[in-house]
């Protein structure tokens, strides 16, 4: 596997992303590492529902990833998608490769604050990105390949190291 995008987007497959970065980046495979969808026959195939032909979609849980999105042949060029930082930090922890980190799409709930403008976040959210920064990711924030690339720092001043 060929990892080209982490991206932490808490609706994981849509048009942003099988529009803008599976064309900008040519993306043979999109991996979805999400526990509850990875183990829900119902939401993979809704899922599934969203991806054009051609492109190819896997579901793992947390620790699947970690241990299956590894350079390895065939080289499909990938993305993988997280719901959350969480999550995100758990793959690293487990032993999968992480160096950047797209975070697009963090949507308002109750007990979240908004920081940008596709960026709301809560404590948990916060101590992720803390804990990814001290393993030096880079944490950068953008919804489209064409926005500018602007790190979280900029949102999250607690963040700098």
């Amino acid at each position: 596997m060929d990892i080209q995008l982490i991206r932490i987007d808490d609706r994981l497959i849509h048009g942003q992303v099988v529009v803008g970065w599976v064309k900008a980046l040519n993306i043979e495979r999109l991996v979805v590492v999400n526990d509850g969808i990875a183990r829900n026959s119902m939401q993979k195939t809704l899922m599934e529902m969203a991806v054009p032909s051609g492109l190819k979609v896997v579901f793992y849980t947390v620790a699947e990833a970690a241990e299956k999105c590894r350079p390895s042949e065939p080289r499909e060029r990938s993305l993988l998608l997280f719901a959350n930082p969480v999550d995100v930090l758990e793959f690293g922890r487990k032993g999968g490769a992480l160096s950047t980190v797209n975070v697009g799409g963090m949507h308002y709930c109750e007990g979240k604050q908004q920081v940008s403008k596709t960026v709301c976040v809560d404590g948990n959210d916060v101590e992720a990105f803390r804990e990814l920064k001290k393993h030096g990711v880079e944490l950068e924030v953008r919804a489209v390949p064409g926005d500018v690339h602007e790190p979280l720092e900029k949102y999250l001043p607690q963040l700098k190291t």
